[in-house]
């Protein structure tokens, strides 16, 4: 995040130019510490630290627990948060069996990023689009008669279509029901446009039906190969299934969550059957410091009114950052490896820190809002908790326009 020179010495001009204004006459406001301090290399916005290091050790603690089963990471979402290229990019060089997206855009974005490992989208398409899935070798779930549409763009490319298919073994949102999904089985199978990569179901991480969902799953495939058809990889396992239903691993697994450090729930985190390391970061810097007199307020509708001689410390992030609104009141960051609480509002680009105590915060101190600072921490559950929201929530609501600094390995 390199700061910009020429507007830095601009800025700076017409500060100097204000200054002389004043040349010999009182202020009509008093600077607090160092409000006058140079501003940090990296400038003020706030930004991600993704760490590489953590989503290999990640990856390998899974293959460990799966006994080495292949991984097709899912990084829908913009990789939860952590960004889909970047994260997209190092997995690659991780040899995973493939990235799964959600959306035709992310998987294209992956292509011309130059993320040449299987791609599989499990979102919608269109007619025009499946031309382009066709020509860039994306993987396509399929359940419906809209397969044709990859037939005929594979027959005009003289290629063939990828495909896997998407089955309803209960969870009642997309797939072709598992009770008659057989007669699209044979249609994919009997056309040579297409390549059946594999087939796969999703639990609705109820234990029980989960066991049941499988049966059905593994039954239908079961009586697609007693009439001589192959659909690749079996894959049903998302974070949950992974640690929950071993016999679900089948021939590949697809943990999303877990790759970027985090448990897919409360039971699963206190257990901790696989250690893993987060993987994100929150950072920003102090842009304002300021001492309150009793009855000064702070933020709209006075939502803060100091009762004391208080020190309050303005971060320059907000909702419109990813950070939730619903933390304020309840929240700390870390400044200087101490813990801090948040008052006021967080608004769409501003949270106030109350920092009083402290002798020795000036602008540009690093904040630490999800992460690891000296000796503490505040964990993304932490913060979700706060929020009154999950972690998956949490994460992926990190606003794409955050700068990733991606550190560890090279990608």
């Amino acid at each position: 995040m390199p700061y910009n020179r020429r507007k830095f010495l601009q800025v700076a001009g017409e500060g100097a130019a204000g200054i002389a204004l004043f040349k010999g006459k009182t202020f009509p406001f008093s600077l607090h510490r160092n409000q006058l301090a140079a501003e940090p290399s990296g400038g003020f916005d706030p930004w991600l630290e993704i760490d590489l290091n953590h989503i290999a050790w990640n990856i390998s603690q899974l293959r460990k627990f799966t006994r080495g089963k292949p991984i097709m990471v899912v990084i829908k979402g913009n990789a939860y948060g952590h960004g889909l290229v970047g994260v997209g990019r190092f997995l690659e060089k991780l040899e995973v069996a493939g990235l799964m997206v959600g959306k035709y855009s992310e998987a294209c974005n992956l292509r011309e990023a130059g993320v040449k490992c299987p791609i599989l989208n499990i979102g919608p398409f269109s007619r025009e689009e499946a031309e382009e899935i066709v020509k860039l070798g994306i993987s396509q779930s399929v359940y419906s008669d809209r397969v044709d549409y990859l037939i005929a763009a594979a027959r005009r490319q003289g290629k063939r279509a990828r495909i896997h298919l998407k089955i309803d073994s209960g969870l009642g949102r997309v797939g072709v029901p598992y009770y008659r999904a057989l007669p699209l089985v044979e249609r994919a199978a009997s056309a040579r446009e297409l390549l059946i990569e594999g087939v796969f179901t999703t639990f609705s991480e109820d234990t029980d039906f989960d066991r049941i969902q499988l049966q059905r799953f593994l039954q239908l495939c079961q009586e697609a190969k007693s009439k001589g058809i192959s659909l690749g990889l079996r894959h049903a396992a998302s974070s949950a299934g992974i640690l929950s239903m071993p016999q679900a691993h089948l021939d590949m697994v697809r943990p999303g969550i877990m790759i970027y450090g985090h448990y897919p729930s409360a039971k699963a985190h206190q257990e901790r059957r696989v250690e893993l390391k987060p993987v994100l970061q929150l950072k920003t810097r102090v842009i304002y410091v300021k001492e309150l007199r009793p009855g000064d307020s702070v933020s709209y509708h006075r939502e803060f009114v100091a009762k004391k001689k208080e020190t309050i410390a303005t971060l320059p992030i907000g909702y419109s950052d990813g950070y939730p609104p619903q933390v304020a009141g309840k929240g700390e960051v870390l400044i200087k490896g101490q813990r801090f609480p948040l008052v006021a509002l967080i608004t769409a680009n501003h949270m106030t820190v109350n920092i009083q105590g402290s002798k020795d915060i000036d602008i540009g101190e690093e904040v630490v809002l999800i992460g690891i600072q000296g000796k503490l921490e505040i964990t993304a559950e932490e913060v979700a908790d706060w929020a009154g929201i999950s972690v998956y929530k949490l994460l992926i609501g990190m606003s794409s326009l955050l700068p990733r600094v991606y550190i560890g390995k090279t990608q």
